[in-house]
């Protein structure tokens, strides 16, 4: 694990679009994975401001961690998501992107489909970002380490979460969502997780200092042999 620690949301944003740039540049046929909510959302727009100024996506493969059951057009879609803070604000787009769809009538169709494209396509990046109780995706706590690719029930305080960000009416909230399991995260040539903000500092000190367990899923991301976490001064207060 490279432990990395940042002033700010904004440096953390910054940092993680270098990443990201400087894989495309070192490789132009890049795959790149992507979560959203806020920890990704800046970091989204200044990605979209370099694509613009001329680095080229064109022979990149885009691809998504997740996706909420649920209408594509829902405030809380991934699909939406992508599409407001990166490829609505784009000229050019990468070759492919791939996106489960949350609208699909057969989940277990999906998760065969969404799960041949993860297999053709190895990824480059993953990123992702931490929840309060340490989830990545929709990996919950208790979800084995062995997981594949499938349909999570989220937890009140994910769901809780959810509605906060984007301002739902409770009849409004997701209450499953498709995700990569441990196994296909686990899969990608380097794993990038981050956390901003007071509120994840519990969680930070829980994956870097504590035990390897189930009951905080992303502490499974210390096994990965390219694991980099980065931090910012609020998140990473309780670290020693």
């Amino acid at each position: 694990m490279q432990l990395i620690k940042v002033r700010d949301y904004h440096e953390m944003s910054e940092l993680l679009t270098k990443y990201f740039i400087d894989q495309i540049v070192s490789k132009p046929d890049s795959v790149l994975s992507f979560t959203t909510g806020k920890t990704p959302q800046e970091f989204l727009m200044k990605l979209a401001d370099a694509i613009n100024y001329g680095l080229d996506i064109s022979n990149c493969i885009f691809m998504n961690l997740d996706e909420f059951v649920g209408k594509k057009d829902a405030a809380y879609s991934v699909h939406r998501f992508m599409h407001t803070y990166l490829y609505d604000n784009i000229a050019v787009m990468p070759k492919e992107i791939h996106m489960i769809n949350g609208e699909a009538e057969d989940k277990e169709e999906e998760l065969k489909r969404y799960g041949n494209i993860l297999k053709q396509h190895g990824r480059d990046i993953q990123i992702l970002g931490l929840g309060i109780n340490g989830h990545i995706g929709a990996n919950e706590p208790g979800t084995p380490f062995n997981s594949r690719m499938f349909v999570a029930d989220s937890l009140e305080t994910t769901m809780r979460s959810t509605k906060d960000y984007y301002g739902l009416k409770e009849e409004e909230v997701p209450t499953q969502m498709y995700t990569m399991g441990f196994t296909e995260i686990m899969e990608a040539d380097h794993v990038i997780l981050a956390a901003s903000g007071s509120s994840k500092a519990y969680a930070v000190k829980a994956v870097a200092e504590g035990e390897i367990s189930e009951d905080m899923p992303a502490s499974i991301l210390r096994n990965h042999p390219n694991f980099t976490f980065i931090v910012d001064e609020a998140a990473g207060a309780l670290l020693k």
